[in-house]
């Protein structure tokens, strides 16, 4: 019993040594691996050089202001300097009279305009009005101020000392006792789709590699010397260990290249690398558990087939079966707390996501993470081990694809 499990062993390490070594050989991989690589540091680098330098602060003597037109000609604004003060991100072209005005908009020299006919009544000008335009709000506010400085005045009231309680900032500090769920879901989003992309992309390569090497006939001379648990086990490890390494080289690329352009970037992204220890060791143990699971399932499907052509159609179920624990995830990152998270979070298919989003984001005991990572861990085992007989009997099979119901079927007769 031990020299055969001993025996088991070695042939799942000449397995994994040999997939690996086929990854690593492959020039589609490795050209995939560096170009992807070099796409998302392209996509870190190349946003630096049309941000400028934004560590600097803002300074108006500066900066390239949005100009815009003016027409006053009650001085109804009072001082137009003390207005302008009160909208330091715009620069101001006076006009005479309204045809300058609009002559200034049609052609550029002023992104908006504004006649003023009133001490609360003006008139806005635009050459086309964009869905997040502000600068009418921004107008009004300060014309709001300025009317009420005048009024106050007018009255006898110091609306200097008025302006000074209405502007008195507010003290506070927030306690957090449980998480906070705003600055956590950034990246417990970005890292649910890292692992979207992982099944469904690497998902499919397992299951290409399987129907490749069974339609060029090399997998029947291994499968009828080698025990199947170690021929299944050794190519979905291998393809777990070859996609994290791609993976990881892709991403280390895009963070080193961040790590570079950290200033221009002034820290926009470091919210996505604030994450707790805590939640990486949840992510990592459920992630690596939740793709050997489905890896095990686009593997034993790809043994179901004789061409790659028919891999689409049959990962079909697979593929669709994730992409509904992915929106089930996704939807729950908005309520983790919430019954159907919880019961998704016990169930082999969806916990590898919902788990993780509930340990990020709401709260969850460690008995409830333990019993998760039982169930899911026991069913990545049982499904390998299932993965291994359809395996064995697939890849002997030849012609038209076989049904998955037809395959276990076969199975138990035997």
């Amino acid at each position: 019993m031990i020299n055969k499990v001993i025996h088991n062993v070695k042939q799942f390490f000449v397995v994994l040594k040999f997939e690996i070594g086929n990854y690593l050989k492959n020039k589609s991989f490795l050209i995939t691996t560096f170009a992807l690589a070099i796409i998302l540091s392209g996509i870190v680098i190349v946003p630096t050089f049309f941000m400028g330098n934004n560590n600097k602060k803002a300074d108006p003597e500066e900066d390239n202001k949005t100009k815009l037109a003016l027409l006053d000609t009650h001085e109804s604004l009072g001082e137009l300097d003390d207005f302008e003060h009160s909208m330091p991100n715009y620069d101001w072209v006076n006009c005479s009279d309204e045809q300058e005005l609009h002559d200034a908009v049609r052609k550029g020299k002023a992104k908006a305009g504004f006649i003023i006919l009133d001490d609360n009544q003006y008139q806005y000008v635009v050459e086309n009005r964009s869905v997040t335009d502000t600068i009418q709000e921004d107008f009004e506010t300060s014309m709001n101020r300025n009317y009420r400085m005048k009024v106050l005045t007018k009255m006898g009231i110091d609306a200097a000392e008025v302006e000074r309680l209405f502007d008195t900032p507010l003290e506070s500090k927030t306690v957090i006792l449980g998480k906070d769920s705003a600055k956590n879901y950034a990246y417990t989003y970005v890292l649910v789709f890292i692992m979207y992309i992982m099944v469904i992309f690497y998902g499919q390569m397992i299951a290409t590699s399987v129907t490749s090497e069974k339609s060029n006939r090399a997998i029947e001379i291994l499968v009828t010397s080698t025990n199947s648990d170690s021929l299944i086990f050794g190519k979905v490890i291998a393809g777990a260990i070859a996609s994290l390494l791609q993976g990881g080289i892709i991403i280390g690329a895009g963070l080193l290249s961040y790590r570079f352009f950290h200033d221009a970037w002034n820290n926009k992204l470091d919210f996505l690398l604030d994450v707790p220890k805590n939640v990486w060791a949840i992510f990592i143990i459920f992630g690596i558990l939740g793709y050997l699971l489905y890896a095990f399932l686009f593997g034993m499907l790809g043994a179901l087939v004789s061409k790659t052509e028919d891999i689409s159609k049959s990962s079909m179920p697979v593929m669709m079966i994730y992409i509904v624990a992915f929106l089930i995830a996704v939807m729950g990152m908005n309520m983790p707390d919430s019954m159907m998270m919880k019961i998704a979070s016990f169930v082999p298919f969806t916990s590898c996501n919902s788990m993780f989003i509930r340990v990020a984001m709401g709260t969850v005991s460690k008995l409830e993470v333990l019993i998760s990572a039982v169930i899911l861990g026991v069913s990545c085992v049982l499904t390998g081990m299932l993965a291994s007989k359809i395996f064995r009997f697939g890849t002997l099979m030849y012609g038209n694809p076989i049904k998955f119901r037809t395959a276990v079927k076969k199975i138990r007769e035997k």
